[in-house]
């Protein structure tokens, strides 16, 4: 009965409970990790579909501009080729 006493009263008691209730939760395993992976992962595939779609609108202002510079390029052509006949 004089040890429950001595033990409830002691604070150096208390500090020994406290770091063994640290010590018990292991810090690579938990809900908290496991959710951060699934968020970096939803994360990678919000950036992957933007970069999907950023590089489609540049290939299609690309194919734009070269259909612009093949037609001026025709008429270039043809430009010459009226001048060359008219000589």
């Amino acid at each position: 009965m004089l040890a429950k006493t001595l033990f409830r009263s002691s604070p150096l008691s208390s500090l020994g409970r406290r770091s063994l209730q640290t010590t018990r939760a292991a810090p690579s395993e938990g809900a908290i990790n496991a959710s951060r992976g699934s968020i970096s992962d939803k994360e990678k595939a919000v950036e992957n579909q933007w970069a999907h779609q950023h590089d489609a609108e540049k290939i299609k202002k690309l194919r734009e501009q070269l259909a612009s510079h093949e037609k001026e390029a025709a008429s270039l052509k043809k430009n010459l080729e009226d001048l060359e006949k008219g000589r």
